[in-house]
């Protein structure tokens, strides 16, 4: 039983202490404090995300670029080897002729 007087007095206690910073407008002000400080982060979290996600969209748009690069290279050098094995082929039966 006095187990539990304690546990109401501290709770008593307790919220006789808050409504006192109530009244006094101490906890308005903390409460102010520390929603304007949960506002800052979230605008620092805010800019960082869209600084994140700027740098993968150009990350995204530079593959993009060098996959068009490549493909065009591949292609212009499978145009190339026809021409220069064509060229290489005749070189080597040529020479095989005159042995």
């Amino acid at each position: 039983m006095a187990h539990h007087f304690w546990i109401f007095a501290g709770g008593a206690a307790a919220a006789g202490a808050v409504a006192g910073l109530a009244t006094s407008g101490i906890l308005h002000r903390g409460a102010v404090a520390v929603t304007s400080g949960c506002m800052r982060v979230a605008d620092a979290v805010s800019t960082e995300t869209q600084s994140i996600v700027d740098d993968a969209s150009d990350a995204t748009a530079e593959a993009r670029r060098q996959a068009k690069i490549d493909a065009a290279v591949r292609e212009r050098m499978a145009e190339l080897e026809k021409g220069v094995r064509d060229e290489v082929i005749a070189k080597v039966d040529a020479e095989g002729a005159e042995a």
